[in-house]
């Protein structure tokens, strides 16, 4: 990707209200002229986040997060920089102009053609399934499954007809070329890779979306029950759609997920529609069946509990286990719903309605807990040789717990429930799960900050004063004054207007996440008084300060032993010439 000018995220910020961004995250309160939240960066029972509007910008006064609206896109989704600024640029309409080399063009426009490729895909399966009679069986079978016109409308579903070629036919009169219809997944090739054919045939298809809302991909379901063929096809990796990243539904649920602060994961699509239209809007569903790392971690960013609905046989058991050690890895809680025997959600729901699977939703168990009791129902907690089985599959899957209260405490329950020491369940959790999916690294801790009073307040006054920021240039560089003093240097090269509190919130915004963090931090609404007077007279205690402690150290040099009389002449000389630099400093400034 190139270089996103200047002028760009200038535009994207300014379009994006940070109260409206925040807000459709989380609920805000209002308090005063801020409007208030619990953190999502940290635990707390009392809000300490604020959103300041006129400033555009929120400050955590318990943890010390802090920004403008590009810096809480940045840290709440986990993106950097550049995919922050785009995602709030698709948000708000703006275009964003970059810097690109010919590779970079060439990608980009690879990916906008793709995605307008399978919108138009997206849009003929979905016609094909509402009006064609070829699609007559696929409405007949959604039908049977409770899934209306107006459902499959609100969930663009669709029909690929049982045709080789119809879908390219369709695509070349749309004038995509053979290239590019390769390169969607949509086709593919016979042995002798000239002749292309519809991947879809004779399926329902269900369009796969980023948390953008674009189609990205696509799943089909068989029709007929008794063909050989594969009961689900999905695309395969594409240059827009790796598999292990992407969560069915998430684009229309995520704000359920939030409220809730839980997710439901379901197996199949259909599971999910159900669910949702049944009302239980807090559900997703993974592009298989288990999760990967890079799942896990995008659903963090809404959630704290997962409740696994998947199937109570073998294999619904086996996706379980391999879906945890990801799950753990991202510090989410996870429990099990067990639904009645021979029940999936989408039967459950057509059956008894939504209301009972809320139910059965609701009585969801720890994970432990529930394979605790299903080692239990299985007589394994009746002798040693089980108990000693159930011990080794859950070790390891115990380890990979992050929280070290909530690990601690579920081995406690363990260890009680299995009339065992800790330390034999300790014992089988050195050798954490390895799956792929739990070895993806979680997300990066909050770097913080930590300003001196002194160097705060000149940087409170360059922020709010361009004379102070001109005076700081003729002084020349702060970074002999304090250790943080090369930001001090930035503030006064910065070029903005002094009268649009904004102006300052984005010129934060291109500092890094922990300085934009402390500075965020500093109290920029109240005025001071005589602003150039009070930076002067703090830049000269910074000097004091500095000076003094040269004279603690040539002092300590003096203690030692065996200095010649010419050296200690020479180092009382340099402490008195210290200590009258740093009486000059002191006086009162005129």
């Amino acid at each position: 990707m190139g270089l996103i000018s200047e002028e760009t995220i200038r535009r994207v910020a300014e379009a994006n209200d940070i109260v409206e961004v925040i807000g459709s995250y989380f609920p805000l309160k209002r308090a005063g002229t801020s409007l208030r939240a619990l953190c999502p960066f940290h635990r707390e029972k009392s809000p300490s986040f604020h959103v300041n509007p006129a400033r555009q910008s929120y400050h955590c006064f318990g943890c010390g997060a802090g920004g403008g609206v590009l810096r809480f896109v940045m840290d709440y989704e986990h993106l950097d920089f550049p995919s922050a600024v785009r995602k709030m640029a698709q948000r708000a309409g703006v275009p964003v102009l970059e810097d690109a080399g010919a590779d970079d063009d060439r990608q980009r426009g690879l990916r906008e053609r793709l995605l307008a490729l399978h919108a138009e895909a997206a849009g003929w399966f979905h016609q094909n399934l509402l009006k064609s009679q070829a699609g007559s069986a696929a409405r007949a079978y959604l039908k049977s499954r409770g899934i209306n016109g107006e459902i499959a409308r609100a969930w663009q579903l669709g029909y690929a007809p049982d045709s080789w070629d119809a879908l390219l036919v369709f695509l070349r009169e749309k004038k995509f070329s053979r290239e590019e219809v390769r390169q969607s997944g949509l086709a593919s090739s016979k042995e002798d890779e000239k002749t292309l054919y519809s991947r879809f045939r004779d399926r329902i298809m269900f369009s796969i979306r980023n948390d953008y809302g674009e189609v990205v991909a696509f799943s089909g379901r068989v029709l007929d029950p008794e063909a050989k063929a594969a009961k689900y096809v999905n695309s395969p990796e594409t240059p827009l759609f790796t598999k292990g990243r992407i969560l069915y539904g998430l684009d229309k649920t995520k704000r359920d997920l939030i409220a809730q602060n839980a997710a439901i994961v379901c197996e199949g699509q259909l599971d999910l529609i159900s669910a949702f239209e049944a009302g239980v809007r807090h559900v997703i569903a993974p592009q298989g069946t288990a999760f990967t790392g890079d799942q896990a971690r995008l659903l963090r960013r809404f959630v704290e509990t997962v409740l696994l609905c998947f199937d109570s046989d073998n294999a619904g058991q086996q996706a379980i286990a391999r879906s945890l050690p990801a799950l753990f890895g991202q510090g989410l809680s996870v429990k099990v719903v067990e639904l009645p025997e021979g029940e999936d959600p989408d039967s459950l729901i057509r059956r008894r309605g939504g209301g009972a699977f809320l139910e059965a939703v609701s009585r969801a168990k720890d994970f432990f807990d529930q394979a605790t009791d299903r080692a239990e129902s299985l007589g394994e907690l009746n002798n040693p040789v089980g108990k000693s089985r159930l011990v080794r599959r859950l070790g390891p899957l115990l380890a990979a717990i992050q929280d070290v209260a909530l690990r601690e405490s579920v081995l406690g329950r363990l260890a009680t429930r299995l009339a065992l020491p800790h330390s034999a369940i300790r014992a089988t959790m050195k050798a954490p799960a390895t799956t792929e999916s739990s070895v993806e690294p979680s997300a990066p801790k909050t770097e913080n900050l930590v300003l001196s009073p002194g160097l705060g307040m000149l940087c409170r006054l360059a922020l709010v004063s361009l004379e102070v920021r001109e005076w700081l240039r003729q002084k020349g560089s702060a970074k002999g004054l304090d250790p943080q003093g090369e930001l001090l240097d930035q503030i006064a090269l910065a070029d903005y207007e002094d009268e649009n509190p904004v102006a300052i919130t984005q010129f934060l915004s291109t500092l890094g996440g922990p300085e934009e963090r402390a500075l965020s931090s500093l109290d920029l609404v109240r005025a001071v008084e005589a602003p150039l007077l009070r930076a002067r007279e703090t830049w000269g205690g910074l000097e004091a300060q500095k000076w003094l402690q040269e004279v603690e150290g040539l002092k300590n040099r003096l203690a030692q032993p065996g200095i010649s009389i010419e050296e200690r002449i020479k180092i009382q000389k340099l402490i008195l010439d210290l200590k009258i630099r740093v009486e000059d400093v002191s006086r009162p400034f005129q």
